[in-house]
């Protein structure tokens, strides 16, 4: 970290393009410099890699973006983004004049496709025609693809996992490799196999009970009855949902939320995420801004046309899971549910995939609930830089209404997920390694101690499970209260032989 202080370096790629056309964007997860002197490098800063290279890895002109340009989709990778920002701010011409240079670089190809793609904009160019082979937009060694479109034009085979309107980018590498490579669903299914079919029955359905509460207490909310039973049915009917459309995230809101906060279509005016002391627009804290109404269809049209772009790839479930349910998430479509919605995408997405056994959860809330601040974190890993680019662009009117003054539906299209892909891996791999298992244990003791408490005293099996009940919540010991008030006729040989049974089977 010390040592780049005090080497001379100029930023290249994607930093040099940023800081040339003043470029508000979400940082890119690289930056590259060239040294004036000494060897190349590499450090991290928080999230962010900072490469160091030699100079003659760019030996061109400084002041031209072309040759920025040419040197991120090499080194730095892609970022829709900067790109579309940069060539928002490119002429035509120079662009074209480039491209004619070198009609059968595979970069030219590359940069010529990608502004067709962000821009919709044609250039005035003939279709490529030089007779070699397609080149891949990703190259599916550094970035998880979907299937392939093929360009004649430009001689590019399109393998991006969404479209223009919402294409989320998720980088391979280590942790996520190793991640796939340990077959959960096998790892799960093994796990069933091991117990008697009844005991899986009844785990799985307090599992997506549990779920359910577990996914309102994250938005410090407590359901009542018939609430919690239509989204635990909802969970269970994700097997048969099919393709996603709007008119059923239009239903499932109406299920999760209070019905005087149910919405018939998305909303129709600014939202945020923050707390308000008092009744003026000075004292409102925001924490997240969400997009503009106006942004919000086309958003979401993009997010459900990726959704099914990465299913019919065949993209690990994981994968499309993280870059849909955050993108939802971040998109904030209603008024309320929001949240509840972008947990229950990935139980949808992961049953839709069979990723989990067929009429189970892997109850990810849960986990999620255990360590909220680390699932906090992550989103503000998105907020906060977002928020640090909106600062300034953004009031309350007399009437108390946010207004964006700025353009920012390109901020939630082209989300980097590889972090948020990390998370969700994780947080599979502790359900089903703790939850999935711990509760299936929990029930077979649960059994065994009932069976055993049974042969002291033959009471009711409701009379049981209250026993057991009020001994765990009591540290394994009845207290006086609860025996003068439920087990007065129990003797206290009978009550110390109980107690010792359940601390035995339920430790």
């Amino acid at each position: 970290m010390a040592h780049a202080r005090y080497v001379e370096s100029t930023p290249v790629g994607y930093a040099a393009l940023v800081k040339m056309f003043s470029i508000k964007a979400i940082p890119h997860y690289r930056n590259s410099f060239i040294l004036q002197s000494g060897t190349a490098y590499s450090e991290k800063e928080g999230l962010i890699e900072n490469h160091y290279y030699t100079a003659k890895y760019f030996q061109k002109d400084l002041q031209n973006p072309l040759h920025h340009l040419e040197f991120a989709l090499k080194h730095d990778g892609i970022n829709l983004e900067i790109l579309l920002a940069v060539f928002q701010h490119l002429e035509q011409r120079s662009l074209e004049a480039y491209i004619r240079e070198q009609p059968t670089g595979k970069q030219a190809r590359r940069l010529w496709y990608l502004y067709e793609f962000l821009t919709g904009n044609l250039l005035d160019l003939q279709d490529a025609d030089y007779g070699g082979s397609y080149s891949l937009l990703l190259d599916p060694e550094e970035y998880y693809t979907g299937a392939s479109i093929r360009s004649s034009r430009h001689y590019i085979d399109d393998n991006l996992l969404g479209n223009r309107s919402f294409c989320p980018i998720i980088r391979r590498n280590p942790v996520l490799q190793e991640f796939e490579n340990k077959d959960f669903f096998n790892v799960s299914s093994k796990i069933m196999d091991k117990y008697e079919p009844k005991i899986i029955t009844r785990a799985i359905n307090y599992l997506y009970f549990k779920e359910t509460m577990s996914s309102y207490e994250i938005e410090k909310e407590k359901p009542d009855a018939s609430r919690a039973g239509r989204f635990t049915e909802a969970l269970k009917k994700a097997d048969y949902m099919g393709a996603l459309q709007k008119q059923a995230l239009i239903e499932l809101q109406n299920i999760i939320v209070d019905s005087r906060y149910a919405n018939t279509d998305y909303r129709d005016f600014q939202n945020y995420i923050g707390t308000q002391a008092r009744l003026d627009s000075y004292s409102v804290q925001i924490d997240y801004l969400s997009p503009k109404f106006e942004d919000i269809e086309g958003l979401m049209k993009g997010l459900l046309a990726s959704l099914e772009r990465m299913i019919a790839s065949k993209v690990h479930p994981v994968i499309i899971a993280a870059s849909i349910s955050f993108g939802f998430v971040f998109i904030h479509p209603f008024e309320d549910g929001n949240g509840r919605i972008h947990r229950f995408l990935i139980h949808y997405i992961f049953a839709r995939t069979g990723f989990v056994p067929k009429g189970s959860i892997f109850p990810v809330s849960a986990v999620i609930l255990k360590n909220i601040a680390a699932y906090e974190a992550l989103l503000e890993s998105f907020s906060k830089p977002l928020l640090t680019l909106l600062y300034g662009s953004f009031e309350f009117d007399k009437q108390g209404n946010l207004q964006i003054k700025t353009e920012t539906d390109p901020y939630y299209r082209y989300i980097d997920y590889t972090r948020f892909a990390s998370y969700l891996f994780t947080c599979v791999e502790k359900t089903i390694q703790v939850d999935f298992e711990e509760e299936i244990l929990y029930l077979i003791n649960y059994d065994a101690a009932k069976k055993v408490l049974k042969g002291v005293v033959d009471m009711p099996d409701n009379k049981i499970d209250l026993f057991i009940q009020l001994v765990m919540q009591n540290q394994g010991v009845l207290s006086a209260r609860k025996r003068e008030s439920f087990f007065s006729e129990l003797k206290e040989e009978e009550i110390h032989i109980m107690q010792k049974i359940v601390q035995e089977h339920m430790r």
